[in-house]
């Protein structure tokens, strides 16, 4: 079974994306279309076989819009992000929903995963009481790094990936931060915010 935290709750209102709105509406226009079509068919015979293949390509086509939405809200997320600039005195917020914030001060580079009990290993960023076992958090998964005025994330080859503002990273690459990006660990989403002392 597979677990999202509730980004729903990550502050940051998504622009709406016409390319996606209209993708999503032709979609449901067509699952509209082939119930009609069914529902019009005057043989029963007929219209009896091609009900469960209607209830299928409906469920498809639902499934296609939902995806499509999901992608459009972390890629409106990624147009809404702000300065690349970070600087001695910023402090890094992790907005998980707008009652959980992680309040970060960036050292040189810090391990973000999960601590394991069993061989008392603990990273610098410990998301294990926001379910990060169970949302698929590896326990070195990703580096937040220093790099002069920025930050990088940068994919430790976790078996669940990084994503950044709906993109996937690829494992060793580093990716500069903006104020405003939507990280996804695994299923576990937080905004990033830069707050001033």
């Amino acid at each position: 079974m597979v677990f999202m935290n509730d980004d729903s709750n990550i502050p940051g209102p998504v622009r709406p994306v016409d390319d996606a709105t209209r993708d999503v509406r032709e979609h449901a226009a067509e699952a509209l279309r082939m119930l009609h079509e069914n529902q019009d068919d005057g043989n029963t015979t007929r219209t009896h076989a091609v009900d469960s293949q209607t209830t299928y390509d409906i469920k498809q086509a639902a499934k296609e819009a939902m995806e499509m939405a999901a992608k459009a809200q972390e890629v409106a997320a990624g147009q809404q992000t702000g300065t690349d600039q970070f600087s001695d005195e910023n402090l890094l917020n992790l907005i998980l929903a707008e009652d959980e914030m992680i309040v970060v001060e960036p050292s040189p580079e810090m391990v973000i995963g999960r601590s394991d009990s069993g061989t008392n290993y603990k990273p610098e960023i410990d998301l294990t009481q926001y379910g990060a076992y169970r949302l698929g958090l590896s326990r070195s998964h990703a580096i937040l790094r220093r790099n002069g005025q920025h930050l990088e994330l940068i994919d430790l080859g976790s078996r669940n990936g990084t994503h950044l503002n709906g993109r996937k990273l690829a494992a060793q690459s580093p990716q500069r931060l903006h104020d405003g990006d939507l990280v996804r660990l695994g299923n576990l989403a937080f905004r990033i915010k830069f707050q001033s002392r």
